[in-house]
């Protein structure tokens, strides 16, 4: 048994490693894309990109571990099946069981593992991620005006803001809108005729002129005050020069299961007393997703063992290249509920525990199933076997 487990683990970990890599750098990929432009944008050193990318790799790694596990499993099995050592193993009485527990326990590892990530290094490296990123997108703002595009370099601070175009002769931007408070739920807008944007002592500054402020009023109704201006300016939190700072505010990707956990619990005990109680619900959906997120991610890897075991078993000649097929068609349903998940939660459409465990469950269930099939198929053809050969004996005695 332990001789089998080892063989077993053997075949499994070098397609894991190579699968953990590959998934990896993919999607890293993607937010090494989308970094690029702003970097050439800002005209930063490419330490910091380096320094992001870094930041990157927690949550690149906490997806790509329960796709690396289910691809590493198939092609594992997939080679054993295609050299016959399969069919050998059930020719000397070798069961279901034995293939699969190993298996189920690397995986069960590899979902304490991907937790462990998810709580550890994953709040840390996504509170730096978007401290340092806020910071870059503070950095020399005159290089990134766009015309008729929306400005978030200050979202997470609660403003937005934009223009239209630009005058030929007097070089004031036109037509500038901006939203203030939009995190609050009673955002205040301005909107101005012209503007400008510079610095004062390495801060920026935009001064609008002739324009209109709308705010909510403070008796906790629906309606706005309008104020009229004539030159009205506005400090922004963007610097000339690149400081490096601390962020006060934490997301809920940003929190550990405790924090997030303590954090679920207040918008739950202000959700009666809230001035906004649909905004106040919206955050409390977006973190419970968060925390079950955390949970059914790591536990993917579980689940894809249960399924990549009769599956792997299942393949016969060009076991690998099959194995990989169906691998990537798993992960691709398993990430498409998911996101269908996700998003039915944070509409309220359906709970946020259910609308993240459903892939598990979906996945899990039909690889439960796959399981009892075949183990019930060995054991029907054991017992055939058994007659066939007490009837056999039987025969050479009366001869």
């Amino acid at each position: 048994m332990r001789i089998l487990a080892r063989y077993t683990l053997k075949e499994f970990l070098p397609p894991f490693i190579i699968a953990l890599i590959c998934f990896t750098f993919i999607l890293i990929f993607d937010d090494l894309f989308r970094l690029t432009k702003l970097f050439v944008q800002k005209g930063i050193s490419p330490v910091y990109l380096i320094e992001l990318l870094i930041y990157v790799m927690p949550a690149s790694v906490v997806l790509s571990l329960p796709m690396a596990a289910l691809v590493a499993i198939l092609l594992s099995l997939g080679r054993l099946s295609t050299d016959n050592e399969i069919i050998a193993m059930k020719a000397h009485g070798v069961a279901f069981h034995r293939l699969m527990l190993p298996l189920l326990g690397m995986a069960v590892v590899l979902s304490v593992a991907d937790l462990a990530l998810m709580d550890y290094a994953l709040p840390r490296a996504n509170l730096a991620y978007a401290t340092l990123k806020r910071d870059i997108q503070r950095h020399n703002p005159t290089f990134v005006l766009e015309e008729a595009t929306v400005m978030k370099e200050l979202e997470r601070e609660g403003k937005l803001w934009m223009y239209e175009s630009t005058d030929a002769k007097s070089g004031r931007m036109q037509d500038v809108k901006i939203w203030d408070g939009i995190w609050t739920g009673r955002p205040r807008f301005s909107h101005a005729q012209e503007g400008t944007l510079g610095f004062e002592n390495g801060r920026a500054v935009l001064t609008l002129y002739d324009g209109l402020t709308y705010e909510p009023t403070t008796d906790n109704s629906d309606g706005y005050r309008i104020t009229k201006f004539q030159q009205q300016q506005l400090a922004l939190q963007l610097t000339e020069d690149l400081e490096r700072g601390a962020l006060q505010n934490q997301t809920p990707r940003s929190m550990t299961i405790v924090q997030l956990k303590a954090f679920i619990n207040k918008l739950e005990a202000s959700v009666p007393t809230s001035q906004n109680p649909d905004y106040t619900r919206n955050r409390l959906r977006l973190a419970e997703v968060e925390y079950h997120k955390k949970f059914s991610i790591p536990f993917a890897c579980l689940a894809f063992g249960l399924m990549g075991v009769p599956l792997g078993l299942m393949v016969k000649q060009g076991g690998k290249m099959i194995g990989f097929g169906i691998g990537l068609t798993v992960i691709l349903v398993y990430y498409l509920l998911l996101q269908i998940g996700q998003s039915a939660g944070l509409n309220g459409m359906v709970s946020p525990a259910l609308a993240m465990w459903l892939p598990n469950i979906v996945i899990g269930a039909f690889g439960i199933f796959l399981s009892v099939r075949m183990i019930g198929e060995g054991t029907l053809r054991t017992w055939r076997g058994r007659d066939k050969l007490t009837l056999v004996v039987n025969r050479k005695v009366e001869s």
